[in-house]
Order: structure tokens, then C-alpha cells, then sequence
């Protein structure tokens, strides 16, 4: 049973992470699409939940390694913050809009969402605790790709959540700790899309 829904599971993340790309460059639906994927794993894990015990601390909402996952976090998302903000100055894109610090509160949802279904379910599957190091490197690699992918056809976009994925995948391997990558994600995104790219995501999304 349990490996049975395993692979339902890792196939519903595959199919959420091809309608992406759907949504936002053919549709143009962003917004609906996030509110949909939120809405549609909220209510799945919230029943799994009712069904297993301790389903969110299996995943990664815990307490334990949580201290080391976040100095690790900390240390990736600086050095990357320092990244962008001399990419932004070479572009003359540092700006700050009331638009960034709504975002900067609500965006680590939608972050913590996408690392719970690519860390939680994808990676957590496929290397389990005790796991040895190849089996363990070659799913952080698949972890990266598939992460970059769902972020094309933009090739700086892509290339940036590719490493991302890479980074963040080995920090959950050593931790099993969701919470901080969600928070980065979430924030480094956004200074990304605003900083790098020069886009609004606010005004794409509405």
C-alpha cells in the first residue's frame, strides 16, 4: 500500500510540476494555478494527516535538525543574496516596491508547498534514510533537473532554481528539515524575479 501511494504520489508532483509551465506560459494563469496546486495538496495532506499520525514531521516539519538546516540555508541564501544584488547593480535593477515586502510575506507559502512536494515526497521517497552516497547523489541531481525544468522555457530562471534544487536537496538529505528551505525559497525568489530578471511577479500574477 505504502508503495503504492508512493508512486502515485511522486506521479501527481511529475504531472503539478509539467502543468506549471501550462499554466503560466499558455494560459497565462498563473495565479489560478497556484491557487489551484495549494488548494489540491492542502487538501491531501490534510486528510492523510487525519489518517496517519505524525505524517508532517515525517516530511520535514520538525523540530529536529532544524537549527543546522537553517545556518546551512542562511549561509547558501547570503551568498546568493550578494550574487543578485551585484548582478542588480551592473543592470540598475535594485528597487524595492511595497509589492516585494507583500511578497516577501506571503511568497514562502508557495515556496514551502514546492520544496515539501520536491524534497517531502520526491527526494524522501527515492533516498531514504541509510541511503548510500550514489543513490544519494544521483537523486539530487534529478532533483535539480526537475526543478530547473518546471522553471523554462527562461534559461536564468531555470539555471538558478537548477542549483537551488541541488543545494537544498542536500541540505534535506542531511537534516530532513523543511522549514528553512521554504522560507528561503520563498524570499530568495522573490529578490530573483525583482533583481535579476527585472520582473514584476505581482503584476504577472494579477
Amino acid at each position: 500500500m505504502k508503495t503504492g501511494r508512493a508512486v502515485y504520489e511522486i506521479g501527481a508532483v511529475i504531472a503539478t510540476a509539467v502543468l506549471h509551465p501550462v499554466f503560466k506560459g499558455i494560459l497565462h494563469q498563473r495565479a489560478l494555478f497556484i491557487a489551484l496546486a495549494l488548494g489540491g495538496w492542502l487538501a491531501y495532506f490534510g486528510a492523510r494527516c487525519r489518517r496517519e499520525q505524525g505524517v508532517l514531521q515525517q516530511l520535514g516539519f520538525r523540530k529536529e535538525g532544524l537549527g543546522p538546516a537553517f545556518l546551512a540555508a542562511s549561509a547558501f541564501s547570503a551568498a546568493a543574496l550578494i550574487v543578485m544584488a551585484v548582478i542588480a547593480g551592473t543592470q540598475q535593477t535594485i528597487i524595492f516596491r511595497w509589492q516585494m515586502f507583500l511578497l516577501l510575506a506571503l511568497y514562502p507559502v508557495w515556496g514551502t508547498m514546492q520544496q515539501l512536494l520536491l524534497q517531502g515526497i520526491f527526494v524522501r521517497t527515492v533516498a531514504t534514510p541509510g541511503t548510500g552516497l550514489w543513490p544519494r547523489l544521483l537523486v539530487t541531481i534529478a532533483a535539480a533537473l526537475l526543478f530547473g525544468a518546471v522553471h523554462l522555457p527562461d534559461m536564468r530562471l531555470a539555471g538558478a532554481t537548477c542549483l537551488l534544487g541541488a543545494v537544498f536537496t542536500l541540505i534535506y538529505l542531511r537534516w530532513r528539515n523543511l522549514w528553512p528551505l521554504g522560507l528561503y525559497h520563498g524570499w530568495l525568489g522573490v529578490f530573483f524575479y525583482y533583481w535579476v530578471l527585472g520582473r514584476d511577479p505581482w503584476g504577472e500574477m494579477f
